[in-house]
C-alpha cells in the first residue's frame, strides 16, 4: 500500500472512531431518560394501588 494510501485509512478510521464514541453516548442517554421515564411511571402507579388497598382496609374497618 502506497503511504497516502495508509494515512487516508487512518484518518477515516478515526472519524469513524469519534461518530461512533457519540452515537454509543447518544444511545445511552437516550437509554438513561426512557428508563427514568418508565421507573417514574411505575413508581406513580405502585402509588395508587397502594393508597387504594390503604382505602379499601380502611373502609371495610369502618374508618372512615
Amino acid at each position: 500500500m502506497s503511504d497516502n494510501l495508509k494515512e487516508d485509512l487512518s484518518i477515516i478510521n478515526e472519524r469513524l472512531e469519534k461518530l461512533e464514541e457519540k452515537l454509543e453516548e447518544s444511545h445511552s442517554e437516550f437509554s438513561q431518560q426512557s428508563g427514568r421515564m418508565v421507573g417514574r411511571d411505575i413508581g406513580v402507579i405502585y402509588g395508587v394501588l397502594i393508597a387504594l388497598i390503604f382505602m379499601i382496609i380502611m373502609l371495610k374497618f369502618h374508618l372512615i
